[in-house]
């Protein structure tokens, strides 16, 4: 993941690379997203998504709100990078999210305002040079 972040995560953004494919068993519909971005300052993660052979679309996928008793920011120094944790929290599904679930699979796993996954991470923070 890289990004630039502000060490409060009142603002700044990410990108992951790497991706997620869905497979519906019955008949083999796929929905991939890959390129997951987010944006701190307005808690909304987009992703590129590619249903079936269709081209690849960005998505409004979901947002989240950080309770911040969850996370952990640690400082960097000399000898160690620092690091930003976050123990689990929801996203919630957003109307386009919802949008390109129906069109791979005809329906969405949950509705549109409805947590979508639960996610936790830690992420390595540099400081910026110059």
């Amino acid at each position: 993941m890289k990004g630039k972040i502000s060490l409060d995560l009142t603002e700044g953004s990410w990108t992951a690379s790497g991706g997620l494919t869905f497979t519906k068993a019955s008949d083999g519909r796929t929905l991939r997203f890959t390129g997951a971005h987010g944006d701190l300052a307005q808690r909304s993660m987009l992703v590129d998504a590619t249903v079936g052979d269709e081209a690849t679309l960005p998505v409004d996928l979901s947002t989240y709100e950080l309770d911040m008793t969850k996370i952990t920011v640690t400082m960097p120094s000399v000898n160690s990078p620092g690091s930003v944790e976050g123990r689990p929290f929801s996203t919630t599904l957003k109307p386009d999210g919802a949008a390109v679930f129906s069109r791979a699979f005809g329906t969405s796993p949950v509705p549109t305002g409805s947590s979508l996954a639960t996610l936790a991470g830690r992420v390595d923070v540099v400081p910026g040079l110059g």
